[in-house]
This record gives C-alpha cells, sequence and structure tokens, in this order.
C-alpha cells in the first residue's frame, strides 16, 4: 500500500489499497476471467481450547495467493504451471494528485504495519 503524507494538512491520503480476494470488486474480476475464490478451515480435536473451527485467509485460485494482484508466482499466472494470467495480475490502480505550492512538504511511504495502524487504524 501506498500512502501520500501531507505536512500542510497534518493528514495521510492513500494512493492506493490492499487487493484481497475477499474485496467485492476482486472478486467480481477474479471470477469473470475463470478464477476462484476459497476459504480454508481447520476443525480443532475435541477438547482443544478457542473455536472449534479456525478459518484461513481468503485465497485466489489459482495461485492459492491471499493477494488478488502481485508480480511473479508462476503457479498463479502461467498456464503451463496450471495458472491463469488474467486472474492474479502486476496491474496498479492508480490516483493523481496534484502537488500545489501551499504544500509544505510531501512524502511517499511504502505500506509497513506500524504506519499503517498509526495512519490507517481501521484498514479493510
Amino acid at each position: 500500500m501506498l500512502w501520500l503524507v501531507l505536512n500542510l494538512a497534518k493528514k495521510a491520503i492513500a494512493l492506493s489499497r490492499d487487493h484481497k480476494p475477499n474485496d467485492k470488486d476482486e472478486q467480481k474480476r477474479i471470477v469473470s476471467f475463470g478464477g476462484k475464490i476459497y476459504q480454508s478451515q481447520i476443525t480443532q480435536p475435541p477438547g482443544a481450547p478457542g473455536p472449534k473451527i479456525l478459518l484461513g485467509p481468503h485465497r485466489v485460485f489459482p495461485g492459492r495467493l491471499s493477494v488478488s494482484r502481485t508480480f511473479g508466482d508462476i503457479e498463479a499466472k502461467i498456464p503451463k504451471y496450471g495458472g491463469n494470467p488474467y486472474v492474479v495480475v502486476a496491474e496498479p490502480e492508480i490516483k493523481a494528485y496534484k502537488i500545489t505550492k501551499e504544500w509544505d512538504y510531501f512524502c511517499l511511504a511504502s505500506k509497513n504495519h506500524l504506519y499503517k495502524s498509526i495512519i490507517n487504524p481501521n484498514p479493510r
């Protein structure tokens, strides 16, 4: 995830978003190109503490990835290895902002779990 940090406004603007398989727009794109989305489950043994069924992350097939956009990953993208080049893609979503002279400064910051929790405490 990429952030634009503005000093003048004392705020951060998300320039990108996490592309997860359970996102409605990503689900629609994945399924329309023949991909599938699944979530693994593990049943706890009787008497084990905690929930009886543990759910894993949503994943994309082909590739078994928990993200829907990424570089690389032969199994997800190359048909020879069972992949589909239209399901897991590296195509970014782009937002543009005009930098004006009113801004004291700006900084681009890439995804970092600590930074993300400070700037965006309620991510999707």
